[in-house]
């Protein structure tokens, strides 16, 4: 007698989701720490490579996706580095940026690309950690840093958006491919 076969579309769906959002925090944990290795000319500016996954786990997914790939990355970064004041800035940015990104992405995806909703997220992120900083420091003097943050930050979130961008076509390529 055979037996019924366990991975249904349905299941199989489910499995390859979360496989594919499981792998997706993993490479944004992964990216993220092997930037921090390379130190960019201003103090505390990162490229910010790591937000190819969330974004892209907004785009595949949707937003609960996007931000259950964006948490277990800041919980598990956290737990490898021990740093609550990085914690902090990177909860405050995201409390910023990924409202953001899905108000835009729900709202205007058929007027926005993908890389100009990245761009906004990266310079609402920028505002968020800022905002921390000062409230942390109890320094407001360090907004005058804010103009190289946003500029740098324009700049990497437009090259996420389009690694993101790129990224999601050969994904969808792939799956075309694999289940015509």
């Amino acid at each position: 007698m055979e037996s019924a076969n366990p991975m249904t579309p349905s299941t199989r769906s489910r499995t390859e989701k979360t496989a594919l959002l499981a792998l997706f925090s993993a490479l944004a944990l992964a990216v993220g720490a092997v930037e921090s290795w390379f130190p960019l000319p201003f103090p505390g500016v990162r490229l910010g490579l790591a937000n190819v996954f969330p974004l892209l786990s907004l785009l595949l997914f949707g937003p609960g996706e996007a931000v259950a790939v964006a948490l277990v990355r800041l919980c598990l970064a956290f737990l490898l580095a021990g740093n609550p004041f990085a914690l902090a800035c990177s909860a405050g940015g995201l409390s910023f940026s990924l409202p953001l990104s899905i108000l835009l992405y729900k709202k205007y995806r058929d007027e926005l690309s993908v890389p100009a909703i990245s761009v906004a997220s990266a310079a609402a992120f920028n505002a968020g950690q800022m905002g921390v900083v000062v409230i942390l420091t109890s320094e407001p003097s360090v907004l005058t840093y804010l103009p190289v943050i946003m500029t740098v930050g324009c700049v990497t979130g437009f090259i996420v958006g389009c690694l993101a961008d790129e990224l999601l076509r050969r994904i969808e390529s792939a799956v075309v491919r694999r289940f015509p």
